[in-house]
């Protein structure tokens, strides 16, 4: 079983019928937690704060739960869900590293409609319980498909005729240039590397985000953000 904490995430794990356990702090009054593990008949278990503490010390907000473990899609899965969109788009993370900018852009996913995030199941981030918390609950609706190889991926997508735009600082073009009706998947570059070469040679396109001011990068889940939010504006 996976391990969810935090209000959002436990909420949102609750109402998709995912938890097996809750645990609460002594004291805990949330009513939205209390009354949907009410209807979803899950009795709280109620522990002291010491005890509650042996067995998680996190930012918990006095609240965690054991729930069933997350779904891994296949690609196959992905494809088939984005045929009867109008205009898919996915996310492909090359090499995250980082659990708190996967939850991040999970979130972000959840709230501009991506179908799916697409990573390799090998030397990248994968789904914990900081993800889950950081995502606020998104964990529970965007699909998550892990991959041996994101340049095989890329190719089956694209013969599935989504266009592949890649985000790097030092492209020429800027997201006007992204195509307009049409699949879509956003490569986003890992946190110290950006997007590997073979990757990078795979996109149809290389697109930046305009700066003006005197830093020269986003972090990888900011980045994600704005781009699937000035695709959304199209809509």
């Amino acid at each position: 079983m996976n391990r969810i904490i935090g209000i959002n995430a436990v909420y949102e794990s609750l109402k998709s019928n995912r938890v097996k356990k809750l645990y609460l702090e002594e004291g805990f009054n949330n009513s939205r937690i209390l009354e949907l593990a009410k209807s979803n008949k899950i009795e709280p278990i109620f522990l002291n704060r010491r005890d509650f503490l042996k067995m998680e010390n996190g930012n918990t907000q006095g609240c965690f739960a054991e729930t069933i473990p997350f779904k891994i899609y296949s690609l196959t899965d992905v494809i088939k869900d984005c045929d009867g969109k109008k205009n898919p788009c996915v996310v492909i993370l090359d090499e995250l590293s980082d659990p708190h900018n996967l939850g991040a852009i999970l979130r972000s996913s959840d709230v501009f409609g991506v179908s799916a995030i697409i990573y390799k199941n090998r030397n990248s981030v994968s789904l914990n319980e900081t993800v889950a918390k950081v995502s606020a609950g998104a964990i529970n609706y965007v699909k998550c498909c892990e991959v041996v190889n994101l340049t095989q991926t890329i190719k089956t997508l694209k013969e599935h005729k989504f266009w592949v735009i890649g985000l790097a600082g030092e492209a020429t073009e800027d997201l006007k240039s992204i195509p307009k009706d049409c699949p879509l998947a956003i490569v986003v570059g890992s946190e110290g590397y950006g997007i590997s070469r073979l990757v990078r040679e795979n996109c149809d396109l290389m697109v930046k985000i305009p700066m003006q001011g005197h830093v020269s990068c986003l972090n990888a889940s900011v980045s994600c953000a704005i781009v699937l939010y000035e695709l959304s504006t199209r809509n």
